[in-house]
């Protein structure tokens, strides 16, 4: 199984990140190192898109594959956005994911703070995720303290 890692962040944040991976990449060679994109992710109908569509549709990325299992990772990122955006990212990870068609599916994990959802009310979460195209795994939704208060799993509701 080939695994390939992609990490968008802000430009900043992602020259300090290469600068910690080259340290690690020298240590240790053999471990798996994310492309790093700069991206400001409240830009979801720009270059939020048009990088994810670079990624996930691209016809050359495992052209022989039989499936294409894409895991969104958002870790303390959405309470950073402007008011409207992380809704609106989650319909666009959903949507493009279903560009790539019938091999293509998809899973959200997240330890963050999802908009529209007050404390750890999971039929809120349910219903938030719902709207932007992701099921809930109800045995996977682990609300906590702190800023980044949910977190759990999603799968793409049947496309």
């Amino acid at each position: 199984v080939d695994v390939v890692a992609y990490e968008l962040d802000l430009e900043n944040v992602v020259k300090s990140k290469s600068l910690i991976l080259d340290r690690v990449k020298q240590r240790r060679p053999e471990t798996l190192q994310p492309t790093l994109i700069a991206t400001d992710l409240n830009d979801v109908d720009g270059t939020v898109k048009a990088t994810l569509e670079e990624i996930i549709l691209n016809p050359n990325f495992n052209a022989d594959a039989d499936r294409i299992h894409t895991i969104f990772v958002s870790e303390g990122v959405m309470i950073y956005l402007n008011p409207g955006v992380p809704s609106s990212l989650l319909k666009l990870l959903r949507n493009t994911v279903l560009e790539g068609g019938e091999t293509h599916t998809a899973s959200f994990c997240f330890a963050d703070r999802l908009e529209n959802v007050p404390g750890g009310d999971i039929n809120s979460a349910t219903k938030e995720l719902s709207i932007a195209g992701w099921d809930l795994s109800v045995d996977q939704w682990c609300p906590k303290p702190g800023l980044a208060r949910h977190m759990g799993v999603a799968r793409l509701l049947d496309k």
